[in-house]
């Protein structure tokens, strides 16, 4: 019995479950290799890092620590987040080339977008939160209560901000996401427009959960979550696979 097209595709990038894992442990060590000589390089500007991450609270505090640790440790993780957004596209790279063998040509061809474009919209996502949203989250929330004098520490600060760019940066992936499913047949335009009034409860949901608890900061985030969903409809109508004549 001869194989089929697909399954010769398969014969071709068949390994063993040694070979598999050999070649794991492969990509593992050149990931981990790559974040931390990317780390070592960032250490070195871990001031600069945090100066620009601290920069939208400056005008109305300077941030604090209070323990002797947290100096060290905060320039630590600091060259580590750094390290780990610059290095994405290098870790992306090399799960690609993990699981490349064990995809039909079908399925290369519907991951390239994905590849191309994900990281881009996720430092999207994260400049939309810089430079639009989080200064006017962090003005509404340091001025709700005039009475009250900031202090705010340099640990909890840095991990709150990752936080936020991580969300928002996710987000943006939304249409990404969708194209990809409606390429491979799991969601249409049909549903996601049906789907729009259940849609709008669970984004609420997500804002209230992903977001510090005032209404404010969830509208920032729900606005463009709400925004994405309907342009990832727009791009499902796009993506929709031809049906055959």
């Amino acid at each position: 019995m001869t194989d089929t097209p697909n399954d010769a595709e398969l014969h071709e990038g068949r390994m063993t479950l040694a070979e598999h894992l050999i070649e794991l442990r492969r990509r593992m060590l050149i990931s981990f290799g790559a974040i931390t000589i990317l780390f070592l390089i960032a250490f070195n500007f871990s001031a600069q890092i945090l100066h620009f991450v601290e920069q939208p609270v400056l005008r109305y505090t300077r941030l604090q620590f209070d323990t002797l640790t947290d100096p060290f440790f905060t320039h630590l993780k600091a060259s580590f987040y750094a390290a780990l957004f610059v290095g994405f596209p290098i870790v992306l790279s090399q799960i690609w080339l993990f699981i490349k063998p064990g995809l039909y040509r079908r399925e290369r061809r519907l991951m390239w977008p994905f590849l191309m474009a994900s990281f881009p919209l996720f430092v999207g996502g994260g400049l939309f939160l810089y430079y639009a949203a989080y200064p006017l989250a962090i003005d509404f929330l340091i001025n709700f209560d005039p009475t009250l004098t900031p202090s705010l520490r340099i640990g909890d600060y840095l991990s709150f901000t990752i936080q936020l760019l991580i969300v928002f940066g996710l987000v943006f992936e939304m249409p990404l996401i969708a194209l990809f499913l409606t390429r491979l047949g799991v969601i249409t335009p049909e549903l996601l427009s049906s789907g729009r009034r259940y849609a709008v409860v669970i984004i609420a949901l997500a804002a209230a959960i992903l977001t510090p608890p005032d209404v404010f900061s969830m509208t920032l985030l729900g606005i463009p979550m709400l925004i994405l969903y309907e342009i990832s409809i727009i791009v499902c109508r796009l993506a929709r696979p031809k049906k055959p004549a």
